[in-house]
């Protein structure tokens, strides 16, 4: 993902705004469980003083703030989320029947149309996630929701183990 998000930015450096300080797509978003445990495992690797303040502003339960945002940067960019990864990049889904293309209007500015190869499908990435997560579902021996908040993730307090 990042591979691709890096070519798409290499290729039309003065279309993509999204930068560090950005966080205007940065809201408590849900998650699939796989990438609730990349959350999780990320948490772990903070400090223990970062951990909790990170863990008190997904207490706080706000879901227009990332608990997870610290001075409008990601306190856990590498671990994040492919939604918090694409957002802001011309996505392509199927809508009512019919491909729509979402990003940010901070985006492309100054371009008429969106190149086609700055087009991300966000149906064909959804897809394999779930086969990801729906092959990790299948081996977790502790249950967990279809989707989790973000703030939820981080408020996990064990890894779930999986099944042999």
């Amino acid at each position: 993902m990042d591979c691709l998000l890096d070519s798409v930015r290499s290729r039309y450096p003065n279309d993509i705004y999204c930068h560090k300080g950005c966080d205007c797509g940065c809201r408590n978003l849900s998650v699939f469980p796989v990438e609730a445990l990349s959350v999780f495992m990320g948490v772990q690797e903070l400090s223990a003083n970062t951990a909790a303040t990170i863990r008190r502003r997904a207490k706080a339960n706000a879901i227009w703030n990332c608990p997870l945002l610290e001075e409008r940067a990601c306190g856990l960019y590498l671990y994040r989320p492919i939604i918090c990864r694409t957002h802001g990049f011309p996505l392509q889904t199927v809508f009512n029947g019919r491909p729509s293309i979402g990003y940010c209007r901070h985006n492309f500015k100054n371009s008429a149309t969106i190149p086609q190869d700055a087009i991300i499908d966000l149906d064909r990435i959804n897809s394999s996630l779930r086969a990801i997560n729906t092959d990790l579902i299948r081996q977790m021996t502790m249950q967990l929701p279809a989707r989790l908040s973000i703030a939820t993730a981080v408020l996990l307090d064990r890894l779930p183990s999986l099944s042999t």
